[in-house]
């Protein structure tokens, strides 16, 4: 699930900045880990991030997270 969800990320882009998305990293995952999701897929300046839920992305504008720029990933 996790190389379809790769490849997947590879394609999709924010809908509100048009920005490319990756899967979160480790570090990106501990500092979203508050947040009911399975993984997330964090916007490429790394201010926001989208929930996966059982290997489904909310690529939604409604579902976006704002991330804290003060961390460094």
């Amino acid at each position: 699930m996790a190389d379809l969800l790769t490849d997947l990320a590879s394609l999709l882009r924010c809908p509100v900045t048009g920005q490319r998305l990756h899967l979160a990293t480790p570090e990106e995952f501990r500092a979203l880990a508050s947040h009911d999701a399975d993984g997330f897929l964090v916007r490429e300046d790394g201010t926001a991030a989208f929930p996966v839920k059982s290997g489904i992305p909310s690529h939604l504008p409604g579902s976006l997270l704002r991330l804290d720029p003060v961390h460094s990933f």
